[in-house]
């Protein structure tokens, strides 16, 4: 056992108990279609900070199933792959209205194990493979052509540090339950863009958050609503397909079932990233989030969830997520 974990279970054990509002935090998760990861889509958050002096984290891993292709005249596309991503978040209370934050990820492409279990699971339902049949489970094939030329050819495992981002905070307000407050942040090109860990661009991003502890004037019913804008920088992998911003966005309902659980549907949308015949690339994305979180102990916390895509090929078919919460 390393010589650090009794130090970290006494810091996790004795440090401030979590709040009534962290059981309602939304789930921190963003696009996990290759294409779209890479560049600085921040994870969904509530209006509310960090707490003056306190120190938040967040380890979160996200398992995505990516199959689809498509074809226009000057392009073609075929994911076929799973893309995992777990990210490190540590939040600081600088003061009572303002907070910094980053979040540090680790991305891996590769076949995955989740094919057959998806085509049963279809089968169960009625549901339409969508070709799944006809090619071979568990193999990895992103693959991206443009005008004849292939840009992207990723058929072996890759894994590495994606993009780190920081990020800054500020509390607007708070009145009641409810919280509003502003968010800034910067990308940094720290992931290799042949591997699509990044993009190899330093991107920028500006957004407002909503969150009422009151919704429909119960204590046991929240709410969270963000939107914002983000400004690519120039990347690495299909640049001049790149739009010259993207509207990201989010909506959280949580639920105060029992006394330690808390169940959470949301819904997560951006524009597309890209100028494309593909809607792969090219359509307004929005994915559809169902879980909750348990509270484990005085300051620990468990979330779990699922995604799915409401608008199709333009997000992963299915997304697993599963993140501990804690602060001292």
């Amino acid at each position: 056992m390393p010589r650090f974990f009794p130090a970290l279970v006494s810091l996790i054990a004795l440090g401030p108990a979590t709040t009534y509002a962290d059981l309602f935090e939304p789930f921190s998760t963003s696009n996990l279609n290759p294409f779209v990861q890479m560049y600085g889509v921040p994870a969904t958050r509530s209006a509310h900070q960090a707490a003056d002096g306190d120190f938040n984290w967040h380890l979160q891993t996200e398992v995505a199933n990516n199959f689809t292709d498509g074809l226009g005249n000057t392009e073609s596309i075929s994911l076929d792959g799973e893309t995992s991503r777990t990210t490190l978040s540590l939040r600081y209370g600088l003061t009572e209205r303002w907070e910094l934050a980053l979040d540090a990820p680790y991305i891996r492409h590769d076949g995955g194990f989740m094919d057959s279990f998806i085509e049963d699971w279809h089968g169960w339902f009625g549901l339409p493979n969508g070709g799944r049949e006809n090619v071979q489970d568990d193999q990895l094939a992103y693959l991206y052509v443009l005008d004849g030329v292939t840009r992207v050819d990723l058929r072996d495992s890759v894994s590495g540090i994606g993009d780190v981002r920081l990020s800054v905070g500020y509390l607007l307000g708070e009145e009641e339950d409810k919280s509003w407050s502003v968010r800034a942040g910067v990308k940094l090109p720290t992931g290799e863009a042949d591997d699509l860990t990044g993009s190899d661009s330093t991107d920028v991003y500006m957004s407002l958050h909503l969150s009422d502890g009151s919704l429909f004037s119960h204590e046991d019913w929240y709410f969270h609503g963000s939107l914002g804008l983000m400004v690519p920088g120039d990347g690495d992998i299909i640049e001049e397909k790149q739009e010259d911003y993207v509207v990201f966005g989010s909506t959280t309902v949580a639920w105060h079932t029992f006394k330690r659980v808390a169940l959470k549907a949301q819904l997560d949308f951006h524009s597309a990233l890209y100028d494309s015949e593909l809607k792969e690339l090219d359509e307004f994305a929005v994915q559809l989030v169902l879980g909750g979180s348990v509270t484990l102990g005085k300051n620990l916390l468990l979330d779990i969830s699922v995604s799915e895509d409401i608008v199709t090929d333009a997000s992963p078919d299915v997304v697993f997520q599963l993140g501990l919460r804690s602060r001292f």
